[in-house]
């Protein structure tokens, strides 16, 4: 179970994505996004074992898969997740949204 913090946080994240988007402005890196989707995968105990194969094609999904794998095999709790997350995300908005 997450925290209201990581809710909140999350929700901050997700608005400023649109808001971003909807100026055309340049939000965080793929690198930076990546990164994001692991950490709240593994923090809302999602399991990397039960998650569909992405299709040869599709490379957003390969890269997005690889991240999160990376992530959960590294031995990572979810509450440790979830403070990466929070960490992360709290730069994020610092940096992008302005």
């Amino acid at each position: 179970m997450v925290s209201a913090k990581y809710s909140e946080v999350y929700q901050k994240i997700r608005d400023m994505g649109d808001k971003l988007k909807a100026a055309g402005k340049q939000g965080p890196s793929n690198d930076e996004q990546l990164k994001l989707y692991a950490y709240a995968k593994v923090a809302e105990g999602k399991s990397i074992d039960e998650a569909k194969q992405p299709g040869m094609f599709d490379l957003a999904g390969k890269a997005k898969h690889k991240e999160w794998k990376k992530v959960a095999e590294s031995g990572i709790t979810a509450e440790q997740a979830e403070q990466e997350y929070i960490k992360l995300a709290e730069e994020l908005l610092a940096k992008y949204d302005n």
